[in-house]
């Protein structure tokens, strides 16, 4: 009978998938069996000899097949990493990418460059599994250096599924204190003008941030497997342009946006960069535009100062 410890069972796992073409294959492999053995990828190179149980065998069995349908490991294992917080993710909620944790560096930054400010109100539009939201909340205090300083960050999402995702998310990550200062709102992008949330924060957003969907019907036909069969299509395909999403948020934040101090941010995809640049001087008329670059160096995220 056929032993298996780390090393094994690893090498093994590792050529299936290359012998099956799947994506990653050591990654894939990797994280598996360290959720399985509940190790960090180092560490299962420090336990090679450890020998698998039958109901660990069993387990990773059943990852490598799911594996095997191209499922995303994110959801496979049910968790995905996020800058410092770790969120419970299914096939409701879009997997969140390195590429967004860049839009929270510029959030802190811009709120560092305006350090007079009162209350901050900040405003996530599409918040999904509530990465974006709940890291906000989470950093904010320690990135500004100002403990006691006023917030409030409020997530919208039309999905009554995907905010309770959102706010499980939420409740599991951060302290009392700090989840009472975030509000999920189920709605159509934001309230409308004649809400109570409406009369609430009327020309009070200081920080407006979206990642909506942007993928144009024509791109989404040439998805990977893993995007187009796995996650939720509300979440990736915008229209026929791409641009859709972009328009409607920029139209209906307008009653929103403080005079005093207010930026948009969106992320987007680099091919569609320069088309929402001369969409937000139509609808916004800013002081100016900026685009941020990703790891790769392309255009990922705009930033609008109103």
């Amino acid at each position: 009978m056929q032993i298996w410890n780390v090393k094994s069972i690893l090498d093994w796992a590792i050529n299936y998938f290359k012998n099956k073409e799947i994506p990653h294959p050591r990654l894939s492999a990797e994280l598996l069996l360290s959720s399985v053995l509940k190790l960090t990828r180092i560490n299962l190179y420090l336990n090679y000899n450890r020998v698998l149980n039958k109901q660990e065998l069993a387990l990773y069995k059943k990852y490598i097949l799911k594996r095997l349908q191209h499922v995303p490991i994110q959801y496979i294992l049910k968790e995905a990493y996020f800058r410092k917080i770790k969120l419970y993710v299914d096939t409701g909620v879009l997997i969140p990418r390195p590429e967004t944790e860049l839009i929270i560096d510029k959030v802190f930054q811009l709120l560092k460059d305006n350090p007079a400010m009162g209350k901050i109100n900040i405003l996530e539009i599409g918040t999904g599994s509530g990465a974006i939201s709940i890291s906000i909340a989470y950093e904010i205090s320690g990135e500004l250096g100002i403990p006691d300083i006023p917030w409030q960050v409020i997530a919208t999402d039309n999905n009554a599924g995907v905010l309770e995702i959102a706010e499980k998310n939420a409740r599991d990550i951060l302290d009392s204190s700090k989840f009472e200062k975030l509000e999920f709102i189920e709605c159509d992008l934001v309230p409308e003008t004649d809400s109570d949330f409406f009369k609430c924060f009327e020309k009070k957003f200081n920080i407006i941030v979206s990642n909506p969907p942007y993928i144009s019907e024509e791109d989404y036909k040439n998805l990977p497997r893993e995007i187009k069969e796995y996650e939720p299509k509300s979440a990736l395909l915008a229209g026929e342009t791409g641009f859709e999403i972009y328009e409607k948020i920029l139209l209906k934040i307008k009653p929103y946006l403080s005079p005093e101090f207010c930026y948009i941010l969106f992320e987007t995809d680099p091919g569609k960069s320069t088309s929402l640049r001369k969409m937000s001087e139509d609808i916004i008329g800013p002081k100016t535009i900026g685009i941020e670059k990703d790891h790769n160096q392309r255009d990922r995220i705009m930033i609008i100062e109103v």
